[in-house]
């Protein structure tokens, strides 16, 4: 099994907010991995849209992001550009 894991921080204005997050749960359910947000002491599914709005991430925020699976190298490339991207996918 492949892990991958990347130190991130969010680029867009307004943070890690809905349409990111329902992105960031297809790319999970696209790919075969487990994909996880982690800051500070809290960890996430992407899976779940909820959990990742948890978060409350804003622009700026630093987070580390894992994904574990058969295809882990192309879901991490994925969640790291919705992640870093200035722009809404």
């Amino acid at each position: 099994m492949t892990t991958c894991a990347s130190d991130l921080v969010v680029g867009n204005e307004r943070g890690i907010h809905g349409r990111v997050a329902t992105r960031l749960a297809e790319v999970a359910s696209e790919f075969a991995v487990v994909l996880q947000i982690r800051r500070a002491e809290e960890t996430v599914e992407c899976s779940s849209i909820l959990d990742v709005l948890s978060l409350a991430l804003v622009q700026g925020s630093e987070i580390s992001v894992q994904a574990v699976g058969e295809q882990a190298e192309a879901a991490m490339a994925a969640a790291a550009e919705l992640i870093t991207a200035q722009e809404d996918p």
